[in-house]
C-alpha cells in the first residue's frame, strides 16, 4: 500500500514538472535558441576580421541602414539584413584562409537567426519598406565592420536582457517620415560596381559549409 502510494505521489511531482515546463516554454517570451543565436565566439570572430583589416587600405562603397528616429527592435529588424549584404559583396576571401572561416561563422549565424524566426522578415504587406533608411557610406573596411558590430550586439541585448517575447511590428515605425540624411539613399544613387541599384527583393538567406 506505502509503495502505491509514494509511486503514485513520484508520478504526480513527475506531472507537475512537466507542466511547469510546458508553461516555460509557451510563456518564457524569447525561444532558448534565439537567447543563444549570437555567442561569444561570433563576437571573437568579428573582431579578429576587424583586427585582420588593413588600418590604411582603400575605402569600399556599401548601403547600410541609418538609425535616425527608429527604436532598437526596429533598426534592428531593418539592418538586419544589410549585414550579410555587406559580408556577401565586400568581405570574400579564399576559402582555406582564417578570414573565411570568420565570415561564414557570421553568415551562418545570420541564416540561423532567420531560420529560427529570432527576428521577422520585412513583411511588405503590412510594412512599409525600409528603403528609406538606406545610406549610401564610403569608409574602411573596419568602420563597416563596426556598424555591423553595433547592431549584432543591439540584437544580443534584445535577446538576452528581457524575458518577453519581442514585439518585431514596425508598421507604424516604417510609415512615418523622417528627415532626409545629407548623403543619397543608395535607391537613387548607383553601388559602387556602377551596374546594380538596390532592390526591394528580400534577400535570401542559405547556410554555408
Amino acid at each position: 500500500m506505502n509503495t502505491h502510494i509514494t509511486a503514485h505521489k513520484a508520478k504526480v511531482r513527475h506531472l507537475g514538472i512537466l507542466l511547469i515546463l510546458c508553461f516555460y516554454l509557451v510563456y518564457a517570451g524569447v525561444p532558448g535558441p534565439c537567447k543563444h543565436s549570437v555567442t561569444e565566439d561570433h563576437l571573437l570572430n568579428l573582431r579578429r576580421l576587424m583586427k585582420n583589416q588593413l588600418q590604411n587600405g582603400c575605402s569600399i562603397t556599401y548601403t547600410f541602414t541609418e538609425r535616425q528616429n527608429l527604436s532598437v527592435v526596429c533598426y534592428v529588424k531593418a539592418a538586419f539584413p544589410h549585414i550579410l549584404e555587406l559580408l556577401n559583396t565586400q568581405f570574400r576571401y579564399a576559402k582555406d584562409s582564417d578570414n573565411y572561416r570568420y565570415t561564414n561563422s557570421l553568415k551562418n549565424m545570420i541564416y540561423n537567426i532567420y531560420s529560427q524566426r529570432c527576428i521577422t522578415p520585412i513583411n511588405e504587406e503590412n510594412e512599409d519598406s525600409p528603403m528609406k533608411f538606406l545610406r549610401t557610406h564610403m569608409t574602411l573596411p573596419r568602420g563597416a565592420l563596426e556598424k555591423a558590430e553595433e547592431v549584432i550586439r543591439m540584437y544580443m541585448g534584445l535577446m538576452t536582457q528581457s524575458d518577453k517575447p519581442v514585439d518585431w511590428n514596425c508598421e507604424e515605425e516604417y510609415t512615418e517620415d523622417f528627415p532626409e540624411s545629407t548623403t543619397e539613399p543608395l535607391s537613387q544613387t548607383a553601388v559602387s560596381t556602377g551596374s546594380s541599384k538596390t532592390s526591394t527583393k528580400p534577400l535570401e538567406y542559405s547556410p554555408e559549409t
